[in-house]
């Protein structure tokens, strides 16, 4: 899956006319809805096929949870090799995660698809679930990365009145101990904000806490995403030099101080980097 520094939540009446710096990594299209969702799925079904050859960004579906049943029910009519990752906000259980990549891999099979091409991405939105992402993050091989909800999180755990500052500093440990599970496993940490418009502040405060892109339904804030969560060129020179010393001499770089583990990381780093290169 590529990187996701930017992540765009749209509807069914939205346009995916993007250009330039605008251009967000994943489009992510809302099945949230529960009104008339056959022509909810209809409509997606033809954004997604019109569009796939005219922009760059990656297709995702995002649900809400529900019986392993109903997940089928929503991502059958717009199931399809142009998806590349499905989001299910509101897990809560391990369990959850492996049953929707069951029923994810059947309709790859059925349609055709290699089994664990289409990505899975379980959204947390409550304290509960941070205590449950060990499990979900090696429960199976298709989770790509973790969305977090991190105003529902913080929420949930602090009930009494605070102040702007208590709230940064709160949210930036549940942040922070989310994020060194994350990428603990190479994978990516997207951070949720959908009710409010983004401050910079809280863009950077993000991304200098182990946050790796946002998904929003603010247009307007995709080229600042971007640009903050572009990897830096020092840390991508520093893998690659980790990545290099391995690959010629893995023995000589153990000893002289590099693990398997920073070498998977850098690697993962690198990954990374040329994927939005490539985007």
């Amino acid at each position: 899956m590529s990187y996701i520094r930017s992540a765009l939540l749209i509807g069914k009446n939205d346009s995916v006319d993007f250009h330039g710096a605008m251009m967000p990594d994943a489009i992510v299209f809302d099945m949230s809805s529960p009104i008339d969702e056959p022509s909810v799925s209809a409509t997606l079904e033809n954004k997604i096929d019109q569009s796939k050859g005219d922009v760059v960004s990656s297709y995702h579906v995002r649900f809400p949870i529900g019986a392993s049943h109903d997940l089928r029910v929503k991502l059958y009519p717009i199931f399809s090799e142009n998806i590349d990752a499905v989001w299910i906000a509101g897990i809560s259980e391990t369990q959850q995660v492996r049953d929707a990549d069951v029923e994810i891999r059947r309709l790859e099979m059925e349609h055709g698809i290699k089994p664990g091409t289409i990505s899975l991405i379980p959204e947390l939105n409550s304290v509960g679930t941070i205590s449950e992402l060990d499990g979900m993050l090696t429960a199976v091989d298709r989770v790509a990365a973790i969305a977090l909800d991190l105003d529902s999180v913080y929420a949930d755990l602090v009930v009494t009145n605070s102040g702007s500052s208590d709230d940064e500093f709160v949210q930036r440990h549940i942040l922070a101990e989310v994020a060194m599970k994350v990428a603990s496993q190479n994978l990516l940490l997207v951070v949720t904000n959908l009710d409010t418009h983004l401050s910079g502040e809280k863009i950077k405060m993000i991304a200098n806490t182990g946050g790796t892109g946002i998904l929003t339904q603010d247009r307007d804030s995709v080229a600042s995403l971007n640009h903050e969560f572009t990897l830096s060129s020092e840390v991508i020179d520093r893998a690659q030099t980790v990545v290099d010393q391995w690959s010629n001499n893995a023995t000589r770089a153990q000893e002289g101080g590099v693990t398997l583990q920073a070498f998977m990381r850098a690697t993962h780093i690198v990954g990374l980097a040329n994927r939005v290169d490539a985007g």
